[in-house]
């Protein structure tokens, strides 16, 4: 089973909206989002472990581990679908699996 576990160090939480892009992509009118990380979408296919989530809130921001996992799914899709969705929601590339939008960090590990 293909688990993908998506970290974020979040220090200054803006809630964003998804563009209608990143929900063509998707394939689905209405996009499903992480519980803990309300502005990253689930991958379709993904299915979000709920109770693997992490969440530490600080006054001045906030930790959020989150888990999903796919049968079905390859780490190349999975890499390829949050490398043409995540920048439409204002998320710029620094690495492999690590973005930064404003004083926010996320980090993706894919593992088989």
């Amino acid at each position: 089973m293909l688990r993908f576990i998506l970290y974020s160090m979040i220090f200054l939480l803006l809630a964003s909206s998804l563009p209608a892009l990143a929900a063509e992509k998707a394939g689905q009118g209405a996009p499903v989002f992480f519980e803990a990380l309300y502005d990253v979408p689930v991958m379709p296919g993904l299915n979000e472990l709920q109770d693997q989530a992490m969440l530490f809130d600080k006054p001045n921001g906030r930790i959020a581990a989150v888990e999903a996992a796919s049968k079905t799914l390859s780490a190349l899709d999975i890499a390829r679908f949050y490398q043409e969705v995540l920048p439409t929601l204002g998320w710029n590339k620094i690495k492999d699996n690590q973005y930064v939008r404003g004083g926010d960090q996320l980090l993706m590990e894919i593992t088989a």
